[in-house]
């Protein structure tokens, strides 16, 4: 093999290597406004946001990420990376797009040796500089094993309807919070959920790697070219 063909090989294999394993995670909550702290930074428009219908979608990929988990019970996402917030209240949407903290875990006590434990589900993100601040979470946790027989993965597709009827909930809330730092003026609500899912798609290979994937391609194409000429 030439050394071009090698470096070509490696290019390609490099490329492969960085878009293929990344993972983009999703959670989507709906339900209703509870109360509301402040509503001065008016994202959602002016007045009272309390009894308003909303839907909180956080998104990001799994690339930098720290992963834990513990048998079938438990599973967990941490670290920094970017992140996409997308916000809907009362008909008003906002996207805001930051590189920051995020988490995303779920666990299945019902799953575990011991039949003892809270079944969840949440994610969170936060990103904070000296001018703004913006954060946003949301989750269940029931303590009636609500995910009773499910595998506590992230990759494993997860949608449910809320039944206060049927289960006892310890949590089922969202958050949002978005502040101008220098004037103090800020958007902050909680929510109650009636809807929760988790999700995850193949990412979709960055420029950089695309960049890779084409540098190896004309590589592979010049080396080719050279070996018929020589003959």
């Amino acid at each position: 093999m030439s050394s071009t063909s090698f470096f070509a090989i490696a290019l390609l294999a490099s490329a492969w290597i960085s878009s293929a394993h990344a993972t983009i995670l999703t959670t989507t909550s709906r339900g209703v406004v509870s109360s509301v702290v402040q509503n001065t930074l008016d994202d959602f428009g002016p007045g009272n946001l309390a009894g308003k219908a909303f839907q909180m979608t956080l998104t990001f990929d799994d690339s930098s990420a720290t992963r834990n988990s513990y048998l079938n019970q438990y599973e967990g996402l941490y670290g920094m990376n970017l992140f996409s917030a997308r916000i809907t209240v009362d008909g008003i949407t906002r996207d805001y797009r930051r590189t920051g903290n995020f988490q995303q875990q779920t666990a299945n006590g019902a799953s575990a040796p011991s039949p003892f434990g809270s079944d969840q589900a949440f994610a969170g993100v936060n990103w904070t500089t000296r001018e703004e601040s913006l954060y946003a979470y949301h989750g269940i946790e029931s303590a009636d094993h609500f995910f009773a027989g499910a595998s506590a993965s992230l990759t494993t597709p997860f949608s449910a309807t809320l039944r206060p009827d049927l289960y006892a909930y310890a949590m089922k809330q969202a958050q949002f919070g978005h502040t101008d730092e220098i004037s103090g003026r800020s958007t902050v609500f909680y929510g109650e959920i009636e809807e929760f899912s988790m999700s995850t798609v193949a990412a979709v290979p960055e420029p950089a790697s695309l960049g890779l994937l084409g540098l190896g391609a004309l590589a592979m194409l010049g080396a080719r070219r050279r070996s018929r000429s020589v003959r």
